[in-house]
């Protein structure tokens, strides 16, 4: 569909719904193939999402080994809907057409915790306790969700367990995480390691690795995860007695994965320094909401899947300085890295002697990439 074929379709879509003749602001993209528009009417604003299902976005659960995938705003209404039972502050979805991939939703306007934090005139602690309670909220419905249907299915002789069934998410495993993870391999090793032996050598004691790990990322049991929870997708939302909510956005990739993974995407964020103070007060806060989780296995899990989430990140920014020319992302390469060791000598030891062994110091640090893309990528 040609730009002004696409650019008919959007203003039959908001004529239909009473928004033709508003305002339009671009807003700024993600990393995502999604575009959004803030739209005025006097004093009335929303957000139009324009996701084209002939765009090719990226699967985010490890699904399949064939990553690329055509685009549909099905997964945003499905759990736009999860959420809000769930007790969560969610954007409502005002109009949608899932053919055309549009969808028009409300605007929770601009104050992210990221904008809050900058300001300066909010205590940091203050936002990170609003997000773990948003949290704690969430595991606990899912809990009763998950108790409920054990009920059910034991009267059954089936399994309690949350499953897709239940949610109509995908269910992780160690396969799809290892999946997720062959980004990191394909994208990102071959800037740091040119050697095609030497990266083969890496890659073969990798997939050795993830045997040993993967499986620990599960040790304190599994919940639905938002995946990518973090202060950019997090927002002030003024409520009606003058207070403000956590309302909570880009969660249409949603899972039921390892209990830690949101906690790990707050608390251990690439692109904002949380410190470890904030980071110990908010585990403490959630353990105490949960008394019979074993910390210690929860401790191992958090871990185990911070180690997933930053190995996978490192692949996706290789793959969007790759494809989309975002040289940008690659900024955060050093702190992914940190990241990533950060209490492995404790816990998970032999990713630490992987990362000693594999990836010395100079190469943890922002990758060069030459601008004629025929050349082969180096981390010299």
């Amino acid at each position: 569909m040609s730009q002004q074929d696409r650019g008919s379709v959007i203003d039959g879509f908001l004529d239909q719904h009473g928004w033709g003749s508003a305002g339009r602001e671009k807003l700024v993209d993600d990393a995502s193939a999604r575009k959004y528009f803030r739209l005025g009417r006097g004093f009335e604003t929303a957000l139009l999402m324009d996701f084209p299902p002939n765009a090719v976005s990226i699967d985010p659960h490890g699904v399949s080994d064939i990553p690329e995938r055509l685009a549909s705003i099905a997964p945003v209404l499905q759990t736009t809907t999860l959420f809000t039972d769930l007790g969560w502050r969610v954007p409502e979805v005002l109009a949608h057409d899932v053919a055309n991939g549009l969808a028009l939703i409300e605007d929770f306007g601009d104050l992210t915790f990221t904008r809050a934090l900058a300001m300066g005139s909010i205590v940091p602690a203050s936002l990170y306790i609003r997000a773990t309670d948003a949290l704690i909220t969430l595991h606990r419905g899912c809990d009763a969700m998950a108790a409920g249907a054990a009920g059910v299915n034991a009267a059954n002789g089936a399994n309690g367990e949350l499953s897709q069934a239940m949610a109509g998410l995908v269910t992780y495993q160690p396969a799809n995480l290892r999946r997720q993870l062959a980004s990191f391999g394909r994208d990102y090793l071959p800037l740091v390691i040119a050697d095609d032996a030497r990266r083969g050598h890496a890659m073969q004691e990798f997939d050795d690795l993830l045997d040993h790990v993967l499986p620990q990322c599960f040790d304190a049991g599994q919940t639905i995860i938002h995946r990518d929870y973090h202060v950019d997708n997090l927002m002030l939302v003024d409520t009606d007695d003058g207070d403000a909510d956590c309302g909570i956005i880009d969660f249409q990739d949603a899972a039921i994965g390892p209990r830690p993974y949101d906690l790990v995407s707050l608390l251990r964020d690439v692109r904002h320094d949380v410190g470890i103070d904030i980071e110990r007060t908010m585990m403490a806060r959630y353990l105490a909401a949960f008394p019979e989780i074993d910390e210690t296995a929860f401790n191992r899990a958090y871990i185990a899947t911070g180690m997933v989430r930053n190995f996978r990140i490192l692949g996706r920014f290789g793959w969007l300085a790759r494809e989309s020319g975002k040289m940008r992302y690659l900024e955060f390469v050093p702190r992914c890295w940190e990241l990533i060791l950060r209490g492995a000598q404790q816990n998970l030891p032999e990713l630490a002697d992987w990362v000693e062994n594999h990836i010395p110091a100079s190469a943890r640090l922002a990758p060069v990439i030459p601008n004629d893309h025929s050349q082969p990528w180096t981390g010299k």
